[in-house]
Parts: C-alpha cells; structure tokens; sequence
C-alpha cells in the first residue's frame, strides 16, 4: 500500500519518527533545515544511519547543497546513535528514505527545504510490501557508490569552505544576473564585506573569526560565523532602535545576548522569523536557530553549537553597518 503526496517536512518527520534499526538517507542535495527534521525526528530504536548524496564543490558554491550542515548533522548523530556511513555519486539522481520500520518515501524531493517546503515536489510514502521492493532497489545501488570516512568527508568540507571567496563572488553574479524573488529582505552589507573587515582588523576576536571563515582551525565552523552575521544584521533590521546599544560594544570582548537587555526582543524574533531563508544571499534563520542552543534562542540540545561564533560576531558587526 503507498501513498502519493506532495511532501513537506510533517511527512519526514512522520516517516523517519516510525523508523527502525538502520536508516537511509538518499539525496543528491541535502540542506540543514531538512536535516534538523530527521534529527529532531530519530527515534530511539535507530541503531545505524546510513547516508548517500553528492559530493561536488559547485554544489556548494551554488548554495544548492550544505556539507557543513551534514558534517554537523554526521557528528551530532553518531554522537547519539553510533556510526555513520556515508557513500557518494554525483550521478545520484534518487531520493530515498528507507528504514527496517513500517514507512519509506520516495519521490522527486531532495533533503532540502526547498524539496519538503517549497518546491512543487511529488512523493510516495509506501507501507508494506512495497518497502521490500524499495529495498531491493537500494541494494542494487549501494555497490555502485563510493564509501567516504567521516575524515575524508570534513577534508571536502574544508576545501568547500577554503573557497568561500570564490563563492560571494558567484553569489553576487547569480543576484545580478536572476531577478530577485521573494524569499526575505536582503541584507544590509554583504557576507564578503564583512570577511574582508575581519581580514583588517587587528584584534583577538576578527583574527579567531577569520580562523574560522577560512576554515584555518580545522574545525568547519565557517557555517555557523555566516549565520550569524546574516541573523544580527536582519534583527537590527527588525530592531533598529537596539542599533545604538549594539555599535557601542567593545569590539574586542564577547558579548552575551542572552545575558543582556536585547534578549527578550533577540528571542522573539528568532521565533517570528523561524522560519525565513534567502538563498540568494545564502542566510536561513532555521538554520541559525539549529546551531543556536536554547539558552541564546535555539533549538539544538548537546555540545558542537553555534553559541559562540555568535558571542564573537556580535560585537564586529555594527563597525561595518551603513548609517541609518
């Protein structure tokens, strides 16, 4: 018995929330929001998950898929679950969720956002005998893609991430050439703008964000710095009475929102814009919230999060603000 649909994110979460034993995850694409979903969604009877994508460096550059979400979504699941097996092809064209349990899906629908929110996708959410078949087809593809170690994987991530220049320079050709759609208010300056700040300022606090930015740590947090300057500037775009308060911090010292007056107003609109996303200028407020933990507003719950690029970016960015 199956079930044609056109997919949003409460039909993944339902379909991996009735997984069992071992999990597939097959997508060319794959984006953090997305992933926060199965993460948020993996139950406890989840042993081993297994993961089949692309990996290919324009993907990244075009903003069409985020290794460093599924970098930070590999670590935070083996952390929980154990292993994570990861294949590749970039000839991968299916999309698949299939578990040992009772529901799979398959579809047109990549692990993104865009598949389950936006998108005009198509799936089938297939129930008893058809899993089998499902599962079938899945062994006949697995031999044909190529094991990654979680090593090799971050080693892709941090060549991704070594080029980040290279990827404002396409993101600002793409936004000249592509008339802009509605997906949120552009933001005040460029990410590029603000990488080259930090490439000029001789503090403690820019010279750890640019470690990060270009990936010099080894620790692929660049993610995570992006979000955050996309998050800041749209609250003081939201928020622009707190302009002041912000451009007087001290550059060279962390600061705490959650430890601050701006906190309830920086709470409430992570909330009422929980779910804004701009590929054009690569920003998304989910995915910020996911690398975010509860104390400064987010949703994610263990170590690996986001807390502090924010404490960092904070103080750097109204340096660079146009005047209101």
């Amino acid at each position: 018995m199956s079930n044609w649909i056109s997919p949003g994110f409460p039909h993944l979460k339902e379909v991996v929330g009735t997984s069992e034993g071992h999990l597939l995850l097959c997508s060319p694409f794959i984006s953090a929001p997305a992933l926060n979903i199965v993460y948020g969604a993996l139950p406890g009877s989840i042993r081993t998950v297994e993961i089949w994508t692309r990996l290919s460096r324009r993907d990244w550059l075009t903003g069409a898929s985020d290794p460093e979400g599924l970098l930070d979504f590999i670590r935070d699941t083996s952390a929980q679950v154990g292993p994570i097996s990861v294949r590749y092809s970039n000839d991968l064209h299916a999309k698949i969720i299939v578990s040992d349990g009772p529901k799979a899906m398959a579809g047109s629908a990549n692990l993104t956002r865009g598949g389950f929110q936006r998108n005009q996708e198509v799936a089938r959410v297939v129930t008893g005998e058809e899993i089998k078949e499902l599962r079938t087809i899945v062994d006949t593809i697995r031999p044909q893609l190529t094991p990654v170690s979680q090593k090799q994987f971050a080693d892709f991530v941090s060549k991704c991430v070594s080029m980040i220049k290279t990827q404002e320079a396409l993101l600002d050709l793409i936004r000249g050439e592509i008339p802009d759609t509605d997906l949120g208010i552009p933001p005040l300056i460029s990410y590029q703008t603000f990488v080259e700040y930090l490439e000029s300022e001789d503090n403690p606090i820019a010279r750890d964000l640019l470690q990060m930015v270009h990936n010099l740590d080894g620790n692929n947090n660049s993610g995570k710095v992006k979000q955050a300057f996309f998050g800041i500037q749209r609250f003081l775009q939201e928020y622009p009475h707190h302009r002041p308060f912000a451009e007087a911090l001290p550059n060279d010292e962390w600061f705490d929102v959650a430890k601050s007056g701006l906190v309830h107003d920086w709470f409430r609109f992570l909330q009422d814009y929980a779910n804004e996303v701009n590929p054009n200028y690569g920003y998304s407020i989910p995915t910020l919230r996911g690398y975010l933990t509860p104390s400064s507003g987010g949703t994610r719950i263990g170590g690996g999060g986001g807390d502090n690029q924010l404490k960092r970016v904070w103080p750097l960015i109204c340096n660079i603000l146009p005047a209101e």
